[in-house]
């Protein structure tokens, strides 16, 4: 049986689409109020009149920048493609060579035998399910998915996403 691993990928050179993460900075901006020294809670005073708005009784009345920033990183949530033709150029899907008379242009794997196996072999974010929608609609769901299949397609990139994308096919 034909390997849908996806070692094409390295066998063509190919890279993964590039993988995001969000950069959060902050930059300090310092507001000065004098409040009495004997009271209970000068902190909180202090706090009160920032979260009021009161100009700071000391520096610029926007406060003062300093050069110290905070840079936080994380994961993004990627974009799923927006239709088809962004999706087949991002992530390439592979040609079923296990029927030559595939539908979608050879692309798409049947949902039994031989060719579901080949869909189950295949590295999990690779899969992906032609799914029938309300009115009739067609979309393409990442994952293996079982409820209103239609097929799968296996490609050549994974989805790098932690929730399931969904590209209308039309």
């Amino acid at each position: 049986m034909t390997d849908f691993k996806n070692d094409i990928a390295a066998q063509e050179g190919k890279t993964q689409p590039p993988r995001l993460v969000a950069v959060t900075v902050e930059e300090l901006v310092v507001y000065r109020y004098h409040v009495p020294a004997d009271a209970d809670d000068p902190e909180g005073i202090a706090l009160d009149r920032f979260r009021d708005g009161d100009l700071p009784d000391a520096g610029p009345s926007e406060g003062e920048q300093h050069d110290l920033s905070t840079y936080f990183i994380g994961d993004v949530e990627p974009i799923p493609p927006s239709d088809f033709e962004d999706w087949a150029d991002t992530y390439s899907p592979l040609k079923n060579t296990l029927r030559p008379d595939a539908p979608c242009d050879g692309l798409m794997f049947e949902t039994f035998g031989a060719e579901l196996e080949a869909v189950q072999a295949a590295h999990p974010g690779c899969v992906w399910t032609l799914v029938s929608g309300e009115d009739d609609t067609l979309h393409i769901l990442s994952g293996f998915h079982t409820v209103n299949r239609l097929g799968y397609f296996i490609t050549e990139f994974y989805w790098p996403g932690d929730n399931v994308a969904e590209i209308p096919y039309a």
